[in-house]
C-alpha cells in the first residue's frame, strides 16, 4: 500500500477540529481543497475514513488507525529531534503540561520558574484542564505530561509517580470550626462551604462521599476557580474543600488553615503525574518532568 503521509494531516485536523469547515479555517486552505485530500487518501487507503453524514466529523475503524498512526509518527518526529538537539548540546523545544484543578499553586509555579530559569530557550505550554480532559489530552499526545487528581486506571495512561493527597476543610484560622482536630460531612453541610462545580474530580469525590454518608452538602457557593473558592474560605464563616497543594502558600503565611475530614474516601485521595503508555518522551519533557518530581517529592513526601 503506497500513500501520502501528508495527507493524513487533513484528517487529523478535521477530528480535531470537528468539521472540514473548522480544519480548513485553522489551516488556511479552502473545504474543498480538505475535502479532496481526505478523498484522495481514502482513494490511497481503500476505505473510507469519515463516516458521511451530518453533525461532527467521525471516523471509521480505518480513520481511527490511521489517525493513531499520524500521531505516533509526529511522536517519533518529535523525539528525535529532541534527542538530535540534546546531541548538538542544544536544550530547545516545547514541554506541553496539562494540570487538573488544585494544581496551579506556588509549587508548580516554583517548579517552572527553576527549570526556565536552567533552560531559557525551552518553552512551557500550560493547560488548565478537568481530570478527565487532561487525562485525554495525555491520550492524544496534546500533552507530554499531566497532573491529575485522583487518577483513574485506564489502559493508555502512565503513573510515573503517585503521592497522597487529601482532601482537607479549608478555613480562616478565626472560623469556628477551626479549633476541631477533624471535621465530619455533617459539619460541612451545615457550613457556608464553598466546592468546585460537579465536573471537577474535587467535587465528584466529594458527592460520592456525601452519597456514602447520606448527607446531603448544600454550598453556598460553586466555581471552577480555585481563587474564588480559597477566598471564599478566608472570610469569616467560609468553608471549601482542596488539598493542601493547593493552598501552600496561604498555609504558610497563616491565612488559611486545613482541617482534616473525618471520611475514609476524602482522606486517601491521590495526585498523580501521568503520561501515555509507550510513548518516549522527548529530552526537554524528561527533563521537566526531573524538576516536578523533585519538587514534589520534597513538599508532599
Amino acid at each position: 500500500m503506497n500513500f501520502n503521509i501528508s495527507r493524513l494531516r487533513y484528517l487529523y485536523e478535521v477530528i480535531k477540529c470537528g468539521s472540514m469547515r473548522a480544519a480548513s479555517e485553522k489551516m488556511n486552505v479552502a473545504p474543498s481543497s480538505v475535502s479532496r485530500q481526505i478523498a484522495i487518501l481514502e482513494g490511497e487507503l481503500g476505505v473510507e475514513v469519515l463516516e458521511r453524514g451530518r453533525g461532527k466529523a467521525r471516523l471509521t475503524e480505518a480513520g481511527e488507525l490511521a489517525v493513531k498512526y499520524y500521531r505516533e509518527d509526529l511522536t517519533h518526529k518529535e523525539t528525535l529531534a529532541s534527542h538530535l538537539n540534546d546531541v548538538r548540546g542544544l536544550k530547545r523545544g516545547t514541554v506541553k503540561i496539562a494540570i487538573g484543578e488544585g494544581f496551579v499553586s506556588d509549587l508548580l509555579s516554583d517548579a517552572m520558574q527553576a527549570f526556565m530559569i536552567k533552560y531559557p530557550e525551552i518553552h512551557l505550554e500550560v493547560r488548565v484542564a478537568g481530570t478527565n480532559q487532561v487525562l485525554t489530552l495525555v491520550e492524544e499526545d496534546e500533552a507530554h505530561i499531566g497532573m491529575v487528581f485522583n487518577c483513574p486506571p485506564l489502559p493508555r495512561i502512565s503513573v510515573q509517580q503517585m503521592y497522597s493527597l487529601p482532601l482537607k476543610a479549608v478555613m480562616a484560622a478565626t472560623n469556628p470550626l477551626a479549633d476541631k482536630k477533624n471535621i465530619s460531612l455533617k459539619d460541612l453541610s451545615g457550613a457556608k462551604c464553598a466546592l468546585p462545580q460537579k465536573n471537577f474530580r474535587i467535587r465528584e469525590v466529594m458527592d460520592q462521599a456525601a452519597h456514602n454518608e447520606r448527607v446531603i452538602l448544600n454550598p453556598v457557593l460553586t466555581s471552577n476557580s480555585m481563587l474564588i473558592l480559597k477566598n471564599m474560605a478566608m472570610s469569616p464563616e467560609g468553608v471549601t474543600v482542596l488539598p493542601d497543594i493547593a493552598i501552600l502558600r496561604e498555609l504558610k503565611a497563616g491565612q488559611l488553615v486545613s482541617i482534616p475530614i473525618k471520611s475514609k474516601s476524602l482522606s486517601s485521595t491521590s495526585a498523580g503525574i501521568v503520561t501515555r503508555l509507550g510513548r518516549l518522551l522527548p529530552v526537554s519533557a524528561q527533563e521537566f518532568m526531573k524538576y516536578l518530581q523533585s519538587y514534589f517529592n520534597h513538599e508532599l513526601v
